[in-house]
């Protein structure tokens, strides 16, 4: 069996898996949609950095882990987008449609990755949330970290080895897997896949945390984010 950590690049979708037997890490691009509407066999736990439940008003997780990184690297946590939003074809429309239904406009950085919050959307469903849950990489490397948000943004050169000298302590062939990474996976989005695989071996081990209560969306989704 085995967990994953998993977050969208440019080339799709970002797999940072972790045997649980042998504790080997491997790096691989995946169909995530096609994983979560026909589960394969033997993952434990899939952790994945989007939204999971989307709700007619502010998600009380966001706001949670907002709070809980403070500034500036609380800014990273987007405000989540209704589900409503996401039929829409451009970046106004559903503007527009997120501000009637929750009072609040889109920003252009969460209508940037509407498309993959809509794959998730589509193919998941109440029962997947027994082994996938929804998690932030700046909450998972807040708590790897000791509760201690990071100095520096993911994408600057001291953010990239700020994030990589604390998951050494914990995969020590990351370096390795940042360096031949597949194509269209940025350095930031290795990291942020490995920093969620740590925290899907949290939750395997029953020693991860929720930033809050969850909520449950008109789906039956519940609306929470694992550390």
């Amino acid at each position: 069996m085995w967990v994953a950590g998993i977050d969208g690049c440019r080339g799709g979708w970002v797999s940072f898996r972790v045997d649980l037997a042998s504790l080997c890490t491997s790096v691989e691009l995946i169909d995530l949609p096609s994983m979560l509407s026909n589960k394969p066999d033997d993952p434990a736990i899939l952790a994945i950095d989007i939204p999971i439940g989307l709700l007619d008003s502010p998600r009380a997780c966001d706001k949670a882990a907002r709070r809980l990184l403070g500034q500036p690297r609380g800014t990273s946590v987007f405000a989540a987008p209704c589900r409503a939003s996401l039929a829409d074809k451009n970046h106004a429309a559903a503007s527009a449609t997120n501000c009637h239904i929750t009072g609040r406009g889109l920003s252009q950085q969460v209508w940037g990755f509407a498309s993959k919050i809509k794959q998730v959307d589509d193919a998941i469903w109440p029962e997947c949330q027994k082994w996938v849950f929804e998690v932030h990489p700046e909450v998972c490397f807040w708590a790897l970290a000791g509760e201690r948000p990071m100095a520096h943004g993911k994408k600057t050169k001291a953010g990239v080895n700020e994030r990589l000298d604390l998951l050494c302590s914990v995969f020590s062939d990351i370096a390795h897997h940042l360096q031949d990474r597949p194509p269209n996976v940025g350095k930031d989005d290795l990291l942020d896949a490995a920093v969620a695989a740590w925290t899907a071996l949290k939750i395997w081990r029953r020693e991860a945390q929720q930033v809050c209560e969850p909520e449950r969306d008109a789906r039956g989704l519940e609306s929470t984010i694992w550390y």
